[in-house]
C-alpha cells in the first residue's frame, strides 16, 4: 500500500469518527418545525381527562363504570391534592368535555381522585431518552353528605422519547409528572471510552506524518 493510499485511509477513519460524533451530538436537538414537548404534568392531567370524559353522555351526565345506570347529580367537585395549574387544567378538559364543575365540594357530591404512578426515564447513549408516563388511577363518588357511594379504579400508559437534554425541563415535583424509575442504556465501557479518543490521535498524528512525507 502506498503512502497515498495511506494518508486516503487514514483519512477515511478520522471522517467516520468525527462525523459520527457530531451526528450523535445534534440528535438530541429538537427541530424548529416540532411541536411543544408536552410536560409530565400535562400528559397525567390530559390522560385522567380523557379516561373521565368517557362516563359524560350527550348531555352532560355522568355515569360511572359498572354503576348499573346509576348517574352523579352534577354539579361535582373534584377532591384531588394536585398543583393549581393541573387543577386549571383538568377543570377546564372537562368543562369543555360537557362536565359541570363546582367550585367547592358544599352542597354537591364530589370525586376524589388519587393516582399511583409508576414513571420511567431510560437515558440513551444517543441524547433521546425513552419516557414512561402511567399510573392507577383510582376513583372515589362521595355524595353530599360525604358518603362514599362507588369506588373504582382505571390506568393510563403514555410512552414517547425526547430529548435528554429537556428531561429536567418536563419532569414535575408533582408525583404524577415526576420519574419513579430512572435508568441508563447503551452506556460505554471503560475499554470503548478510552479507544475513541485513542483511535482519533493515532488518526490525526497518522494524516500529519503522511501528509509531510507525500510533501517531501
Amino acid at each position: 500500500m502506498t503512502q497515498k493510499h495511506l494518508l486516503l485511509f487514514a483519512l477515511a477513519i478520522l471522517i467516520t469518527l468525527t462525523g459520527w460524533k457530531v451526528g450523535h451530538a445534534g440528535e438530541s436537538a429538537l427541530s424548529m418545525d416540532d411541536p411543544p414537548l408536552p410536560a409530565n404534568e400535562a400528559i397525567a392531567a390530559d390522560e385522567t381527562v380523557r379516561m373521565m370524559l368517557d362516563w359524560v353522555d350527550a348531555d352532560g351526565v355522568i355515569r360511572p363504570p359498572a354503576s348499573e345506570n346509576r348517574i352523579i347529580p352534577g354539579p361535582v367537585y373534584l377532591d384531588m391534592a394536585v398543583p393549581p395549574a393541573v387543577r386549571a387544567r383538568i377543570h377546564a378538559a372537562l368543562i369543555a368535555g360537557g362536565m359541570r364543575i363546582a367550585a367547592d365540594p358544599q352542597q354537591y357530591h364530589t370525586i376524589r381522585i388519587q393516582w399511583q404512578p409508576d414513571n420511567i426515564l431510560e437515558t440513551q447513549r444517543s441524547g433521546v431518552s425513552r419516557r414512561v408516563i402511567r399510573s392507577e388511577v383510582y376513583f372515589s363518588w362521595l355524595d353530599a353528605d360525604r358518603e362514599i357511594q362507588k369506588t373504582w379504579q382505571a390506568s393510563f400508559s403514555h410512552e414517547d422519547e425526547i430529548p435528554t437534554d429537556l428531561v429536567a425541563e418536563v419532569t414535575g415535583t408533582w408525583p404524577p409528572a415526576a420519574f419513579q424509575q430512572e435508568s441508563e442504556t447503551g452506556r460505554r465501557t471503560l475499554l470503548r471510552r478510552i479507544a475513541e479518543p485513542a483511535v482519533i490521535t493515532g488518526a490525526i498524528a497518522v494524516t500529519i506524518y503522511l501528509l509531510y512525507n507525500v510533501r517531501s
